[in-house]
C-alpha cells in the first residue's frame, strides 16, 4: 500500500507550477499584444483568482471530507484544459477582441479548477508534525521557485520556437503528465471522516478562522504580502517588455516643447503634424508649466503616437542614429507590437537629448529568462536556507525581516539604470518573498486545530486570491496613469505590514506535539 510522502507531493505540485510558471510571466504581454490595456489587463490577470476566491475554502472543506487526492487529481485535470484555451488563445486567425475572449476563459477556468496549492499545504499539514511544519511548508515554496525557474524559462523558449501558442501546448502536455503522475502514485494523506470537523457556511469558517488566536492577523499579514507580490508580477513584463514611454523618459521637457512648437529639422516637422490639435495648443503655454506636468503631457501624448501608424517612412530615416535592428528592416511592421517598438526608437533617435533611450526591452524569452532568475533566488532560499532561518531567529522575526526586504527592493527596482542593478533588485524582492510565506503559513497551520487545517488554509488561501484580485486591476491601472506608481504603493504597503507584524505578532511561539492550545514553548524571542 503506498503511503503519504513528502517527496510525491512536492512532485506534483512542482509539475503543475512548472505548467503555472510557463504561461504566468506571458499573460501581460499577451493580453497586451491582444489590445487589453489598463483595468482590463488587470482585470484579465484577476479573473483567475476571482474564481479561487469563491472556491478555494469549499476545495479545503471537499478536501477534509473525502481526502486530498481527489481533490488534486481534478485540479490537475482542470488545469490541462485551461492550458489549452490559453494555447487557442494565441492563434494567429483570431480577432482581438476572439484571443482576449479565449484568454479570459482560460483564466477563468483555470482559477475554478485550481486548487493544488490550499489543498497540498493542508496534505502536507497531514504527514509533518508541528514543528516540522513550517520546513514542511517551505516544500511548497521550493516547487513555486524551481517552478518559476523552469517554467518561465521553458515558456519564453517555447514561443521562441512554436510560437505564441506553444507555451500554452507545452504547459497543457505537463499538466497531463502531472495528472497521470498523480493518479498512479500519489496516496491520501487524511482518513476522511475520521477526525471531522465542525461544517459551517461559507462566511461563517471565514469569521470562525479570523477569531482564532492569532490567525486573523497572519491572515491579514498574508493577504499584504501576496497583494504587493501581485503587483510585481503582474507589471514587471510591462515594466521590462513594453515599448511604451515612462514620464520620466522625457529628461528635458521643456526643449522638448520647444522643439515641437518650432521644429527646425524635417524629422521634428513630421512628429509635430501627427500630434493633436489640443497638445499642440498645449505646447504654447508649456513654459508656464511644472517640469512633473509637462512629463505626464508627454506621457500620455507619446504613448498615443506610437501606437499608432509609424511615424517616418524608411526614406524620412536619413540622418537619423538607429539601433542595428531597425536598419534593412520592412518599412511596414506586420504587428502593433513591432509597431510600437519602432515608433519608439524614432522618438529616441529624433530627440536624443530629451528623451531618455529605454533602460530595458525585453522579448518573451528573455522575460521567461528574468523570471527564471527570481524563481532560482526564491528556490535556494526556501529549499536550503528557509529552515535554519527559522529555527534560529523564530517565524515572527523572518516575516518582519522579509517584508522590510521586499519594500526596500520594490521602491528601487524601477529606478534601476543597467543589467546588474536590476538583476540585484530582483534578487532582493526574491528574497523577500521566498521568506515570507512558510513561516506565515507554518504558524497558521499550528494556531490552527488539527481538524480544520484544510478549512483554515483554504480561508487563508481565499485571502491571498483575494490579493490577487485587487492587486493586478490596481497594479495595471496605476501603471497605465504612471509605470512607477505600482512599486512604490507595493513598497508602502510593504514596510506598513512589517510595521503592523513587528507590533502585533507574539514573541513566544509554542510549537505544540497534539493539542494546540496548550504545551510549552519551543522558542522564546527576546
Amino acid at each position: 500500500m503506498r503511503k503519504p510522502s513528502l517527496l510525491i507531493i512536492f512532485l506534483t505540485v512542482f509539475i503543475d507550477l512548472i505548467g503555472f510558471g510557463i504561461v504566468l510571466p506571458l499573460l501581460p504581454r499577451y493580453g497586451e499584444r491582444f489590445g487589453a490595456q489598463g483595468w482590463v489587463l488587470g482585470a484579465i490577470i484577476a479573473s483567475f483568482s476571482v474564481m479561487q476566491l469563491v472556491l478555494a475554502p469549499w476545495w479545503g472543506r471537499l478536501s477534509d471530507r473525502i481526502g486530498r487526492r481527489p481533490v488534486l487529481l481534478v485540479s490537475n485535470a482542470g488545469s490541462v484544459g485551461a492550458y489549452v484555451l490559453f494555447a487557442l488563445s494565441a492563434r494567429p486567425a483570431l480577432s482581438s477582441g476572439a484571443a482576449l475572449a479565449l484568454l479570459l476563459a482560460s483564466r477563468i477556468f483555470a482559477g475554478a479548477c485550481g486548487a493544488n496549492i490550499a489543498v497540498a499545504s493542508a496534505y502536507i499539514a497531514d504527514i509533518t508534525p508541528p514543528e516540522k511544519r513550517s520546513k514542511g511548508m517551505g516544500l511548497i515554496g521550493v516547487a513555486f521557485g524551481l517552478g518559476f525557474i523552469l517554467g518561465p524559462a521553458l515558456g519564453g523558449l517555447s514561443a521562441r520556437a512554436f510560437g505564441l501558442s506553444g507555451p500554452g501546448w507545452v504547459a497543457a502536455g505537463l499538466c497531463a503528465g502531472n495528472f497521470l503522475l498523480a493518479w498512479f502514485i500519489l496516496a491520501e494523506s487524511c482518513q476522511p471522516g475520521a477526525n471531522p470537523a465542525k461544517v459551517r457556511p461559507r462566511l461563517g469558517q471565514i469569521a470562525h478562522t479570523l477569531r482564532l488566536p492569532r490567525v486573523g492577523l497572519l491572515v491579514g499579514l498574508y493577504f499584504l504580502a501576496t497583494l504587493c507580490f501581485a503587483v510585481f508580477e503582474t507589471t514587471l513584463p510591462l515594466l521590462l517588455g513594453s515599448p511604451g514611454f515612462h514620464p520620466d523618459d522625457f529628461v528635458q521637457p521643456h526643449a522638448l516643447a520647444r522643439r515641437l512648437s518650432r521644429p527646425t529639422d524635417p524629422h521634428a516637422a513630421a512628429i509635430c503634424a501627427r500630434l493633436s490639435p489640443d497638445f499642440r495648443a498645449a505646447l504654447g503655454r508649456a513654459e508656464s508649466l511644472p517640469p512633473g506636468r509637462l512629463r505626464r503631457m508627454f506621457f500620455s501624448e507619446f504613448n498615443r503616437l506610437a501606437a499608432g501608424p509609424l511615424l517616418l517612412r524608411e526614406e524620412e530615416w536619413a540622418g537619423l542614429e538607429l539601433p542595428v535592428a531597425l536598419r534593412g528592416s520592412p518599412a511596414s511592421p506586420a504587428t502593433g507590437e513591432t509597431r510600437r517598438h519602432w515608433n519608439r526608437r524614432l522618438l529616441e533617435a529624433v530627440f536624443p537629448d530629451e528623451i531618455r533611450r529605454q533602460r530595458f526591452y525585453f522579448d518573451e524569452t528573455r522575460l521567461g529568462f528574468v523570471f527564471a532568475y527570481c524563481g532560482l533566488v526564491s528556490a535556494f532560499i526556501q529549499g536550503g536556507l528557509i529552515g535554519r532561518v527559522v529555527r534560529r531567529y523564530g517565524e515572527p522575526r523572518v516575516i518582519v525581516a522579509s517584508l522590510v526586504v521586499f519594500g526596500a527592493s520594490m521602491a528601487w527596482l524601477p529606478y534601476t539604470g543597467g543589467l546588474g542593478a536590476l538583476l540585484a533588485a530582483l534578487g532582493l524582492v526574491s528574497v523577500g518573498s521566498a521568506l515570507n510565506r512558510a513561516p506565515t503559513l507554518g504558524l497558521v497551520s499550528i494556531f490552527s486545530p488539527p481538524a480544520e487545517q484544510g478549512a483554515t488554509l483554504g480561508v487563508v488561501q481565499s485571502a491571498g486570491t483575494l490579493a490577487r484580485i485587487v492587486g493586478p486591476v490596481l497594479a495595471t491601472t496605476l501603471f497605465a496613469e504612471h509605470p512607477h506608481g505600482p512599486y512604490l504603493l507595493a513598497a508602502g504597503l510593504a514596510l506598513a505590514a512589517a510595521a503592523l507584524a513587528r507590533l502585533k505578532l507574539p514573541r513566544t511561539v509554542a510549537h505544540q506535539t497534539e493539542d494546540p492550545t496548550a504545551g510549552p514553548p519551543a522558542r522564546v524571542l527576546p
